[in-house]
């Protein structure tokens, strides 16, 4: 009888998920990973799996965000509950990558996401941060009952750093930018690109005007290129907290989202802008660094570290003081700079952590 194939059940596909089941593809015929829209209904999913004949050998939980409403938050869980126990009586074992290693991007109800953290916590077996500086925060944080492993995100796919650009939304996004990076002439000032959706823990959206303010106020030539939805979430706020640089004519907006093409981006940008004020890893640094594209990093987090000791870009002080230094020293990467960086970040090396775990649950079982 031929063995079933075994199953990596993923919460929630996206580009990092892609990435992560390309590597598991490129090294193992008898697994694969999936994904689910649905995550704390994940009991439906380990059901229906069985059905078709798969064997699930893990439940990866990734994101617990806060969705918005109370009903919502309390359906999540509820169902995180029952899809924690329903794994735990099938022996499916749990793994949990803590993108967000102190708090979660959404995290509007902090009671309910403890108890969901918690939960998960309480059922897991396998623990994992995306970047090697998140460990230490991680055991501390949280006294995880097992040891904490790296799980690159994985360079990032074709698609995502040149996505198909025929939308009227593009060519408008193109245009209208092109046109204001123009306006200065032949004298081009570094042009900052700062990219993402404005969620309160992105300190490149909210430090913004602080930084333009501080470049004009002592004579530094620098605009910023601001691609990110301005029509949902905190996008309102954003765009009147940059009104007046828009108006004077160092900021560019892209109003919505727009699918951006990172080639494009780095012919026409110095420097992608970047800072966090949680402990989680930027994925936007993965598609800047593979087109040779530095990062300039706000102070806080692990961010600066990790730009520091792949020397992938430069690092602001808190005060922005050394903003003149930094810009004159940022330069395009180099292909070894870039090879460096990826060699121990791809998807293949996450999917063998991945499958390694497997292994070593169901060893220890």
């Amino acid at each position: 009888m031929a063995q079933r194939k075994g199953l990596l059940l993923f919460s929630r596909p996206d580009a990092k998920f892609e990435s992560w089941a390309r590597g598991v593809r490129a090294i193992s015929d008898t697994h694969e990973a999936v994904s689910a829209w649905r995550p704390w209904f994940g009991f439906c999913h380990f059901l229906r799996y069985r059905v078709q004949g798969y064997r699930v050998d893990a439940f990866v939980v990734r994101y617990l965000n806060d969705p918005g409403s109370p009903a919502s938050a309390l359906l999540r869980l509820g169902g995180d509950a029952v899809t924690l126990f329903v794994a735990r009586l099938l022996g499916i074992p749990v793994f949990w990558i803590l993108h967000n290693v102190d708090r979660e991007t959404c995290n509007q109800r902090p009671l309910i996401i403890r108890c969901r953290r918690h939960l998960v916590r309480r059922n897991a077996s396998a623990f994992f941060v995306t970047e090697k500086a998140l460990v230490e925060p991680a055991q501390r944080l949280h006294a995880l009952p097992a040891p904490v492993q790296v799980l690159p995100l994985g360079e990032p796919s074709e698609a995502c750093l040149y996505p198909e650009q025929s939308s009227d939304t593009w060519d408008r996004f193109r245009s209208g930018a092109e046109r204001w990076l123009r306006a200065e002439g032949v004298d081009f000032p570094p042009c900052l690109l700062v990219v993402g959706t404005p969620e309160e823990k992105y300190t490149h959206f909210w430090r913004l005007r602080e930084l333009l303010d501080h470049a004009r106020g002592r004579g530094v030539p620098v605009r910023a290129l601001v691609v990110a939805p301005l029509d949902e979430g905190y996008g309102e706020d954003l765009r009147r907290e940059l009104a007046e640089h828009v108006a004077r004519g160092t900021v560019y907006l892209s109003e919505t989202f727009v699918p951006l093409n990172w080639k494009w981006a780095k012919k026409h940008c110095t420097a992608l802008l970047r800072g966090y004020s949680d402990l989680s890893m930027s994925h936007a640094i993965y598609h800047s660094v593979s087109v040779g594209m530095p990062v300039l990093a706000m102070p806080g987090s692990v961010v600066p570290k990790v730009v520091r000791d792949e020397e992938i870009g430069e690092v602001l002080e808190d005060d922005f003081s050394n903003l003149e230094q930094v810009l004159r020293q940022l330069q395009p990467l180099n292909d070894a700079t870039v090879a460096g960086f990826f060699s121990a970040r791809t998807g293949v090396r996450a999917a063998e952590v991945l499958l390694q775990a497997v292994r070593d649950v169901a060893a220890a079982r």
